[in-house]
């Protein structure tokens, strides 16, 4: 596995460990809460599973790179888009957008590295 395929990793484990042992802190980044335990199961589902298994799956198969990255690309791209129907991204989601975006790009160039 190269360096960039990982950065994706890492960062996925990173964002699916803190979500699964503290899911309370998911929504306070954007000023919410999980007040309930179907909230907070949820939030280990979605925010700790999937990221923790696109960890797993990019340390398993790195080839798996290029599908994780597109994933990545789209939920960048969800936000940016978000911009028509919300206004402009506070600079919290613009930092949230230029962090999925980087990984999205690591991950796709270091596919498009593990190819050649």
């Amino acid at each position: 596995m190269n360096r960039l395929i990982a950065f994706g990793a890492a960062s996925y484990a990173g964002l699916g460990l803190a979500s699964f042992l503290k899911p309370a802190v998911v929504p306070a980044v954007i000023g919410g809460t999980a007040p309930n335990a179907d909230s907070r199961t949820e939030i280990r589902a979605v925010y700790g599973g999937l990221p923790l298994a696109w960890a797993a799956s990019l340390v398993a198969a790195p080839s798996s790179a290029t599908a994780v990255g597109i994933a990545t690309a789209g939920m960048a791209a969800g936000r940016a888009a978000s911009a028509v129907f919300e206004g402009p991204p506070s600079p919290k989601m613009a930092g949230f957008i230029l962090l999925e975006s980087a990984i999205a790009a690591a991950l796709l160039v270091g596919a498009r590295q593990a190819r050649t």
